[in-house]
């Protein structure tokens, strides 16, 4: 028993430090981000320091918005803010050569500035949009520094864009020291996710088409991983030279998962047809796709990548048969030639070496125009409000407030639903920190003799401040703590202390912020109901001029335009509504297709479905085309021929699917209204 008691007693505290350590392994990386915006802050004070820069803390305040807990996020977002800081300092020098004497003039020229922004951080993706929030926010800022002195704007702006580089350059220089490879790791995750999530959704669905309306549900959550993916991809890309010398790579593969996405689609549009189930394909196809474990993902990827190119070849193998099974052929196809992608992909990303792929990026498309157009409305008229504001009072520091008018209107104009919720965040996070700077600045800052401890009052601000940025529990409150804490702190050099300068300025910093809340609630965004019925819209009326007019170069630009309005699609719509948006995708990629594949009397007999099809026709559309399929089903079956006819069902079922959203005859718009 004394032994038994003995062993006891030694192995629990062995038990509680193991359990220990498990809870505090996942607060590690939090941890490290709050000591990396601690050191970048530092660094680039001392930088301005050393060269004697007036304002110190727009040095320090970029490397605090740079700064982000992912790597490749931090680089590109680095690159992007230069080109949007340049861009913006160079729009308000020649706002400000134009109208150096007309003061009404030139706050509306930098509110219509900040409106074009507004509606480019919307219209535009990811970084591009970052650097359009940037050109927005230098104009402000270089319009609140030179407006007491026109003459000066070339040599202030000159001083601000310096300042602001430095401190991009002090946070890339951070980060490549503590950390690399964070952005790779993530797109891997997302991949293997992917991967997973589609094939075993995919294998479910076409094993079991009776179920296949229990698989909806994942398939929305892998449509609502499109835009997270993308942005993984374009952070991964930045995160290492050969990553970005074989960025086409990552892209293509990117491009493949939404080609599985309407496979899968395809399939499950082909279980809820009633008719022949088409048994002795899918037990086929389900004997290829069991050979693929995406458990085993991770660990191997370029085994698996060779599992897929077996699956292929299987699959090319087995005889095309009715119509049903040739488009559950293709759709199988499909889905391995995106797993293999997916698999290189991966392990590219873990360090392997891959041959350099061609694909060009996505082009610049709008899924809705509105939502955009109703950011820049909004932001034009919350700079323009605070700049009358500003004149009619004679604040001092109001063009002060008008720049963080913009910075609060500009940085959550992309944020879909989730905008007034950050913005209020954003708004309580200036208000903490105006209350944690009044204690700093009388308290603690007087005291203060040398950088050292300068920094080492930052380090103990800034370390608590990035690991609760880091967390999941309002992370945008504590970016606010971040963004806005040099600012309040006036760290000039020389440190000046004025308790009405401290005391207007913070007034100033939350005036703004609270300003750019209210304009959120005053012009709030489009409801989710509202977007997803205009993108089905704006889907359909493009399906009906791509079948008028599709030329050749239509299909890559009518992947990026529906890939984004899969993206943009929001949360709330039904699984209907985005069965109906990837029908519709599907619908313009057949008739893209074969309008370039086919020739002659087909052709001849395929135009003219479409015509009928633009006329809003959909029956005369189907009839033309399945008199096409019966004519095709005749000819030898070779691979073309054989994706031809794939394409084509794909296409006759879809347009029996939406028969009644496509019929735009004088009876369906009566019954529409």
């Amino acid at each position: 028993m004394n032994s038994l008691s003995h062993d006891s007693l030694d192995t629990r505290p062995a038990a509680w430090s193991e359990e220990l350590r498990a809870r505090l392994r996942p607060l590690a990386p939090r941890l490290v981000f709050g000591l990396r915006l601690a050191a970048s802050v530092c660094l680039a004070l001392y930088i301005t320091y050393a060269l004697e820069l007036q304002n110190s803390f727009w040095a320090a305040t970029t490397a605090a918005i740079v700064c982000q807990p992912n790597l490749g996020t931090s680089l590109q977002k680095g690159r992007w803010r230069i080109i949007g800081t340049i861009v913006g300092a160079l729009a308000m020098i020649a706002l400000l050569a134009v109208f150096a004497q007309q003061r009404y003039a030139l706050a509306l020229s930098l509110a219509v500035w900040c409106g074009a922004c507004g509606v480019a951080v919307v219209g535009l993706r990811n970084f591009a949009s970052y650097a359009a929030a940037l050109a927005g926010f230098t104009a402000s800022v270089v319009f609140a520094d030179t407006i007491s002195d026109p003459t000066s704007a070339f040599f202030l702006s000159l001083i601000r864009v310096s300042e602001i580089c430095i401190g991009i350059g002090a946070t890339v220089f951070v980060i490549l020291l503590t950390d690399f490879g964070a952005a790779s790791r993530r797109l891997a995750d997302l991949l293997e996710e992917a991967t997973g999530q589609i094939s075993r959704g995919f294998r479910a669905t076409l094993v079991a088409p009776g179920e296949a309306a229990g698989q909806r549900e994942r398939f929305r959550d892998l449509l609502r991983a499109l835009g997270p993916l993308h942005l993984a991809t374009d952070a991964a890309i930045a995160d290492s030279s050969y990553l970005r010398s074989r960025g086409g790579n990552l892209r293509r593969a990117s491009a493949r998962l939404m080609d599985a996405v309407l496979a899968w689609q395809e399939i499950a549009r082909v279980a809820d047809v009633p008719g022949a189930p088409a048994e002795a394909a899918r037990a086929q196809l389900d004997t290829v796709l069991a050979r693929l474990d995406a458990r085993a993902l991770a660990a191997d990827p370029e085994r698996f990548r060779d599992g897929c190119r077996a699956a292929l070849e299987a699959i090319e193998a087995i005889p095309p048969g009715d119509r049903r099974s040739t488009v559950l052929l293709d759709a199988t196809r499909t889905l391995a030639a995106g797993l293999e992608e997916m698999a290189e992909s991966i392990a590219l990303l873990q360090g392997a070496r891959a041959t350099r792929v061609q694909f060009a990026p996505r082009a610049v498309v709008i899924g809705d125009p509105l939502p955009a157009i109703l950011s820049g409305v909004r932001v034009f008229t919350a700079v323009a409000g605070a700049a009358a504001f500003a004149i009619f009072t004679a604040w001092p520091q109001g063009p002060l407030a008008i720049a963080f008018v913009a910075i609060a209107t500009l940085i959550f104009g992309a944020a879909g639903d989730q905008t007034r919720a950050l913005a209020v965040d954003y708004t309580i996070g200036s208000v903490l920190m105006a209350v944690v700077g009044g204690v700093l600045y009388f308290g603690v800052l007087p005291s203060l003799s040398t950088f050292a401890g300068l920094a080492t009052m930052l380090v103990l601000l800034m370390v608590p401040i990035g690991f609760m940025q880091a967390g999941s529990w309002h992370p945008t409150l504590f970016l606010a703590m971040a963004v806005t804490s040099l600012p309040m702190l006036q760290i000039g050099n020389p440190i000046a202390y004025d308790p009405s300068a401290f005391f207007n300025g913070a007034l100033t910093i939350v005036g703004g912020t609270a300003a750019g809340l209210v304009c959120f609630i005053i012009l709030p965004v489009l409801s989710p109901q509202t977007r997803t019925r205009r993108l089905l819209a704006l889907s359909l009326r493009d399906v009906r001029r791509l079948a008028a007019r599709a030329r050749p170069g239509d299909a890559a630009r009518w992947r990026a335009l529906m890939t984004r309005r899969a993206e943009d699609l929001p949360p709330q719509a039904s699984d209907d509504e985005a069965r109906r948006l990837l029908a519709l995708f599907a619908l313009g990629r057949a008739i893209i297709f074969l309008r370039a594949a086919l020739a002659g009397e087909d052709a001849e007999q395929f135009t003219s479905a479409c015509v009928a099809l633009g006329d809003g026709r959909p029956a005369a559309a189907r009839d033309a085309c399945a008199e096409l399929a019966a004519r095709l089903d005749e000819a030898a079956a070779t691979p073309a021929a054989t994706q031809i006819r794939a394409q084509l069902a794909t296409l006759i079922g879809t347009l029996d699917a939406l028969a009644e959203c496509l019929d735009d005859t004088p009876r369906q718009r009566a019954r529409a209204s």
